[in-house]
């Protein structure tokens, strides 16, 4: 039954209402309010909101190459529109090379998730535990100078140590009469090297969270710990690690988000260009590397990025909501 001119028009005045009504409230409410008495100190983040607007949802637009049958010169209007197509090339792929790249960045992933995050922790455990002032600040500057390192300088302290002629490490097992290995060439070894590298790289670091985490532990529970006959183990089970429980499982949400993530950078300036290694090293992000700089399939590139972000999005959700079911905050 079709409605009447002036029943539409009282509907849509009445909308018209509403909108207005809501407006207002916004407008009146506690966080307009507060950012209109300090909208000097809110004009210091307009910069940033540009910088984050451009470069972290302008360059999505990028994301309608995955749809695409891509050509460089033709641009994004003037490319044939495929739709699903390099999804479908990708995951019906009659070669092993798609396995590969998903399953070298998973295992990747997981290897470092595995061995850097407990010891991370425990690092910093034991840090916290140095009384000494300047000590405990001496240690924490010399686990923080590798993070100041590029991957491209550790690339060639790499190259020194696992090279066959000269490298030290080679000269080591030769000390202790054993053969030299060609590491360049032995596949076996680099999830074990790219995570101890990674650890290396940024546990001083990735500490800086958690330390900031036990500054806010109140100093009575240790107390009350210590009269109850707790000692410095006792207090750090029970007083230290829940304190920063928030911030342990906000890290591991972080870190299982990140799995499909991986350290091309890393893994391109350490294999040393071998092919020997990629059999083990190939991970998403150096097939959109080369797609990038060498004129590759870049339509397949950016649909292999977006099945990342994806995959990345559905475990940071599945982790959020196992952690909310633990009885811990969660991020969303």
């Amino acid at each position: 039954m079709k409605k009447t001119g002036a029943a539409a028009a009282g509907e849509a005045k009445k909308r018209r209402h509403y909108i207005r009504a809501g407006w207002k409230d916004v407008l009146q409410s506690k966080t307009v309010g507060h950012i209109k008495r300090h909208w000097m100190l809110y004009l210091f983040l307009l910069p940033s909101l540009i910088l984050v607007g451009i470069f972290s949802y302008g360059s999505m637009f990028g994301i309608f190459i995955a749809f695409q049958e891509y050509e460089l010169l033709a641009g994004v209007s003037g490319s044939e529109f495929v739709g699903l197509k390099n999804f479908a090339d990708i995951f019906n792929a009659k070669t092993l090379g798609t396995y590969r790249y998903f399953r070298n960045t998973i295992y990747i992933s997981l290897i470092r998730i595995g061995t850097n995050f407990p010891i991370i922790l425990i690092y910093t455990l034991l840090v916290n535990e140095i009384r000494r002032r300047r000590i405990k600040s001496l240690v924490q500057t010399i686990s923080f100078l590798p993070h100041f390192i590029s991957w491209a300088v550790v690339g060639g302290l790499a190259y020194n140590l696992f090279t066959v002629n000269g490298g030290t490490l080679n000269k080591l097992l030769e000390l202790v009469g054993q053969e030299p290995v060609f590491w360049y060439s032995e596949a076996k070894y680099w999830w074990g090297i790219l995570a101890v590298s990674s650890l290396w790289k940024g546990m001083g670091w990735a500490t800086i969270m958690y330390l900031s985490a036990l500054g806010s532990i109140d100093g009575e529970l240790y107390d009350a710990c210590l009269i109850d006959g707790g000692g410095r183990f006792r207090q750090a089970i029970s007083v230290t690690l829940p304190g920063i429980m928030n911030v342990v499982v906000l890290q591991l949400i972080l870190d299982m988000g990140g799995i499909m993530g991986d350290n091309y950078d890393q893994i391109i300036s350490m294999i040393n260009n071998s092919q020997s290694l990629s059999e083990t090293t190939n991970v998403v992000g150096i097939l959109t590397f080369s797609a990038a700089t060498g004129g590759g399939n870049l339509s397949q590139a950016t649909a292999f990025g977006l099945i990342q972000s994806a995959i990345g999005l559905i475990l940071v959700l599945i982790s959020n909501r196992v952690a909310k079911k633990a009885g811990q905050a969660g991020i969303v």
